[in-house]
């Protein structure tokens, strides 16, 4: 009896220790949890590619545009060019007349150049002939289009209404050939200086640079006349004429401002005698300096001593300070950030439309 019931409590010790055993199993098997951690993995997944979809559509959109960006410039292509075709078949003797006018133009800047380089190997007779060669070309243009009111400009006096495009031509005409027109009083200039050194060097330098803002300013102030009475144009309405009018001679008013205070310093630089880069050195500086141009490598001339104590000859160190601000031997800061100087012959080469 004792026996049986100890077995008894041995069965009933055992399925209470079985219960609480499988109150510790977990409720997911591990077959679960992998198929659980698996539909998350999955999950990310779907939403990776569905980003990547995203931006593989937003690719493929943008290089449609592009495409079709592309096709649209393409067939449009042909026709602008067919315009232009027959834009320049209406104006072909504007075309050609404003290119010739601008390749003679750009070549006398370079003749100009090169005889002023020449300093006392000039020929009269070769600057005479290039003087009268530059004033027939422009009075022949003149003479050529005289039904055309490019004179009125010249005296500031507003031409008659015209075109958008006949305003542009006349102004381009009359810039060109004003400039040609002032080569040939460099050249004339150039003669007059001829044989001058020194101090004839330098105030032919200073002339020249007068004679260019004084056409910088005569430039700016020719399109004027010709875009008052464009933007002066009653069939616009009163109103609008007048408020477009007002505002371009505001903006004009700036620009002929500058080109004012330029042509103003060339002008105190004309009236100035001494040098503003150095003074004249004495007879026992240039004997110290041992009377030898490192320039030139020859004796001095009208010698200069510069802010840096260093000896050369007036016209080789003006030549140097048209294109430099500094000391030839020691690179010393010697000559101040002034108006730039036009000593060497040559011309603005860019275009006042406006």
């Amino acid at each position: 009896m004792i026996a049986d019931r100890g077995g008894i409590d041995d069965d009933a010790e055992g399925r209470r220790s079985g219960v609480a055993a499988s109150d510790r199993v977990p409720l997911v098997s591990p077959a679960s949890s992998s198929s659980v951690a698996g539909g998350s993995g999955q999950a990310d997944g779907d939403v990776g590619n569905g980003v990547d979809s995203n931006n593989r559509d937003t690719s493929n959109y943008q290089r449609y545009d592009i495409q079709q960006i592309a096709k649209w410039i393409e067939q449009i292509l042909p026709f602008s060019l067919l315009l232009l075709v027959v834009f320049i078949r209406q104006h072909l003797q504007g075309f050609f007349v404003t290119i010739w006018i601008s390749a003679v133009m750009f070549k006398s800047n370079e003749i100009v150049k090169k005889q002023t380089a020449l300093k006392g190997d000039r020929k009269v007779s070769v600057l005479v002939g290039i003087s009268i060669a530059f004033m027939l070309h422009v009075m022949f243009i003149y003479w050529w289009y005289r039904n055309d009111d490019l004179l009125y400009p010249l005296v500031l006096v507003p031409p008659k209404a015209t075109p958008f495009w006949h305003a542009i031509f006349i102004i381009l005409v009359n810039d060109a050939l004003m400039r040609q027109a002032a080569m040939a009083f460099k050249c004339i200039l150039l003669i007059y200086y001829k044989s001058g050194r020194g101090h004839s060097f330098r105030r032919q330098a200073q002339m020249l640079t007068l004679i260019e803002y004084t056409l910088l300013l005569y430039r700016a102030l020719l399109p004027t006349p010709v875009w008052y009475r464009f933007f002066l144009n009653r069939a616009y309405g009163s109103l609008f004429s007048s408020l477009t009018t007002g505002l371009y001679l505001t903006f004009k008013l700036t620009s002929v401002v500058e080109k004012v205070q330029c042509f103003i310093s060339a002008l105190k630089a004309l009236s100035r005698k001494e040098v503003h880069y150095g003074v004249n050195a004495t007879m026992e500086q240039v004997n110290a300096a041992g009377d030898l141009c490192a320039i030139c490598q020859e004796k001095m001339h009208a010698p200069i001593l510069l802010r840096c104590k260093h000896i050369f000859c007036e016209e080789c160190v003006s030549e140097w300070f048209e294109r430099e601000r500094t000391c030839p031997l020691c690179r010393a800061l010697v000559k101040p950030a002034d108006l730039r100087t036009f000593g060497d012959g040559s011309t603005s080469l860019f275009f006042q439309l406006f």
